[in-house]
């Protein structure tokens, strides 16, 4: 018990970004104000998003697509997309965290999941606000990655800052809310980062092929 006040000590006085927010998570999850967060945020960066993309996609709609309309599909989707995203995000923490037997609550597995969502969509909005205000298309640059210095190399969007942001986060969860050990929280973390930069290859492959296929 001693060993165990003492780590928690440690945690929560840890200088390590975000070390101590989610290691108090264990004790005080406090979920409904960060899930009423989280809804704040997703409805807001699904505007700024419409903003920052309605000239490009209605005028490629040849008139199929009128602003309100796109402003409705574009909270729709992006106010959900955050939420599914965020589900999926607490599934895998928990089903994780029970494998390697963590003795933390579902509850502060799931405040750990939206503190998760909200560092990330807050550090992507703040992206996507400065892309709009230099005159950066979303379609064709992500600033936090290789790809500003290549705009038609799709595959380098998936070498990025938010990626590598994802994946310490998930490292610090599994170490300071579920209480796994470090090398086991280093390594999740560093397995997250190879998925997260895969699935981007795979994404940037199709959205290089699109291209090649409208020229033909």
């Amino acid at each position: 018990m001693e060993n165990q006040n003492i780590e928690n000590n440690q945690l929560e006085n840890s200088s390590v970004p975000f070390v101590s927010h989610f290691s108090k998570l264990r004790e005080n999850p406090k979920w409904l104000v960060k899930l009423l967060i989280l809804i704040v945020l997703a409805l807001i960066t699904a505007f700024v998003s419409y903003l920052a993309t309605k000239d490009t996609v209605i005028s490629q709609s040849n008139g199929q697509m009128n602003s309100g309309l796109y402003l409705i599909i574009s909270l729709f989707t992006g106010f959900f997309g955050i939420l599914f995203n965020t589900a999926i995000i607490f599934v895998i923490f928990l089903v994780i965290s029970k494998i390697f037997k963590s003795d933390a609550k579902g509850s502060s597995i799931f405040s750990a999941a939206l503190s998760y969502a909200i560092i990330i969509d807050t550090f992507s909005l703040i992206i996507t606000i400065i892309q709009a205000l230099f005159g950066l298309s979303i379609f064709e640059y992500k600033l936090d990655s290789l790809n500003i210095f290549a705009k038609d190399n799709k595959y380098l969007m998936a070498i990025s800052l938010t990626n590598v942001l994802k994946a310490f986060l998930t490292g610090v969860v599994y170490y300071s809310t579920s209480r796994l050990s470090k090398k086991t929280s280093i390594i999740l973390g560093i397995v997250a980062l190879v998925l997260l930069v895969g699935f981007g290859l795979i994404s940037g492959a199709s959205g290089q092929s699109m291209p090649n296929m409208n020229t033909k």
